[in-house]
């Protein structure tokens, strides 16, 4: 009979925290390679500490799948961190005014930040994963090292919808937001006239609107048409007006690469459905003094938390029962993931959007 030793594994002779915490995922890793490994991750799980740490390692794990999701729209978003979960007007950050002229010996006249019409605030996302405890005795250790890429998963895919909904509803775009939809083709002529359009258009501040970081959203649907016609093609074919009712197409330096970004979103496809193959929009990125967007984050929380629940209840004879032995109830190991944030609409007289001819 083999004799398990755990003060040998890592997680035990490892120096801090930190590697502790690896080892103790490694040891998860290595479960489904040997009955030896299987066995010492069994025996792992009845200590105090062991659970700890992967507890810990789950909730990194967590994390590093939530920041290597695509996160659709973070090209857009702009961070604003608060305290708690009350609604609030937000400051206008991005609205600086002009320094005055002063005079020999006057005073500095004071300025002050501008609260906004615009309301912003938190929401709270979530879902919760039920692990058997017939999982551990099965030994199929590899779907409980999976399942905290799929709660860091869930967390961006929370976020990408907020936004997606915000942007698109009842399989158009969304009016209250957009304002007037037009019903334009993508194409040269018809993206000229959308940013001279939103170019003489005036902000809150009484300024022309800045469109020097423009992104066009679209669905999978429009990709090639968006990748030509603002990235691979160096000259593009324009309506020139001729007078006289007269126009002719003439070819040009293409003026949209490295001005408009392209921005696909395959939640926004999904939710204008057929409307996709021809609708397109342009929002406002995170560094235009007008941003389109707010993202809202809860000071001092990561984005996304990771909880187990512990019902096992305790021995007759008395003693903890330990987590991998299951819930009092139903013998499960429940997780939870959690993301506050919330996503709310900000500056919208800088975006367009058209449903396509």
């Amino acid at each position: 009979m083999t004799t398990i030793e755990l003060a040998r594994e890592g997680f035990r002779r490892a120096q801090n925290r930190e590697d502790k915490v690896y080892e103790a995922m490694n040891l998860l890793a290595r479960a489904n390679r040997s009955v030896l490994d299987a066995a010492v991750l069994q025996e792992a799980f009845t200590t105090s500490d062991f659970p700890v740490l992967l507890a810990d390692a789950f909730e990194r794990q967590a994390v590093g799948a939530y920041r290597d999701t695509p996160k659709e729209f973070e090209d857009v978003l702009v961070d604003v961190t608060v305290e708690d979960f009350h609604r609030r007007k937000l400051v206008d950050l991005w609205g600086a005014d002009a320094f005055e002229k002063v005079e020999e010996g006057e005073e500095y006249k004071g300025g002050k930040l501008n609260e906004t019409k615009v309301e912003h605030g938190l929401g709270k996302y979530g879902r919760t994963y039920q692990v058997t405890w017939e999982l551990f005795k099965s030994r199929r250790f590899s779907e409980l090292a999976n399942f905290p890429r799929t709660l860091g998963q869930g967390a961006v895919k929370s976020q990408n919808n907020s936004v997606a909904d915000l942007l698109v509803t009842g399989g158009a775009w969304n009016a209250d937001f957009f304002g007037e939809v037009a019903t334009v083709p993508l194409n040269a002529d018809t993206l000229r006239a959308a940013i001279t359009a939103l170019s003489t258009r005036e902000n809150h501040r009484g300024e022309l609107v800045d469109v020097s970081d423009l992104h066009l959203v679209h669905g999978p649907a429009l990709r090639a048409q968006v990748t030509d016609l603002l990235v691979n093609l160096s000259e593009i074919e324009v309506t020139t007006d001729l007078g006289g009712g007269k126009a002719s197409k003439v070819k040009i330096t293409n003026p949209f690469r490295n001005l408009v970004k392209p921005l696909e979103s395959r939640s926004v496809g999904q939710r204008l459905g057929a409307a996709g193959a021809t609708a397109w929009a342009l929002v406002q990125g995170k560094s235009s003094d007008l941003p389109s967007i707010i993202r809202t984050n809860l000071a001092g929380h990561p984005e996304v938390d990771i909880r187990v629940k512990r019902d096992q209840g305790q021995r007759v004879g008395g003693g903890d029962v330990p987590i991998e032995d299951g819930s009092f109830n139903d013998d499960t190991i429940a997780y939870r993931g959690r993301s506050v944030l919330g996503i709310d609409p900000a500056f919208t007289e800088g975006v367009y959007a058209s449903k396509g001819a």
